[in-house]
């Protein structure tokens, strides 16, 4: 299923439907987007910036999502920055998924992401599950689109 997936963004990027990387999302949604990232830095003290990345391909990705951080081990990353696949999934999702990729970030900054951690349950996964449903219920309160298909 990834591999067509990823077929269809590559032709719908070549026939300029949608560009390679770009999110589909439009300037509403967008503006919502950069309003949950502002909220969701602010709720977890986030000191240093992370870059989020939207796009429709699955470059860099290999579920959802992903956090990288500058570890030595990936010279490709020379800045942390969160990578959100998009295409297909509703905002509330996508949105879940960069607020758990910046409870991963407060980890790493924090001194508790040293190391990889599994990507099923253990502490560190957890939290970040469990903090991306509270803050998707948090800034729903005030913006109650983010359920909108």
């Amino acid at each position: 299923m990834g591999h067509l997936i990823n077929e269809i963004s590559r032709i719908k990027g070549i026939m300029g439907i949608i560009s390679e990387g770009e999110s589909q999302f439009d300037s509403s949604e967008k503006k919502t987007i950069d309003d949950f990232v502002d909220f969701v830095k602010k709720e977890l003290n986030i000191n240093n910036d992370v870059e989020v990345k939207l796009q429709n391909d699955k470059d860099g990705i290999k579920t959802t999502a992903v956090y990288k951080y500058k570890d030595g081990e990936d010279e490709k990353f020379e800045d942390s920055e969160i990578r959100v696949f998009t295409l297909g999934r509703a905002l509330v999702d996508v949105l879940r998924s960069i607020a758990h990729e910046l409870v991963h970030h407060k980890q790493y900054e924090d001194g508790r992401l040293e190391v990889k951690p599994p990507d099923i349950g253990g502490e560190i996964e957890d939290e970040a599950n469990a903090k991306a449903g509270q803050f998707i219920k948090m800034f729903a309160q005030k913006d109650q689109t983010v359920y909108d298909e």
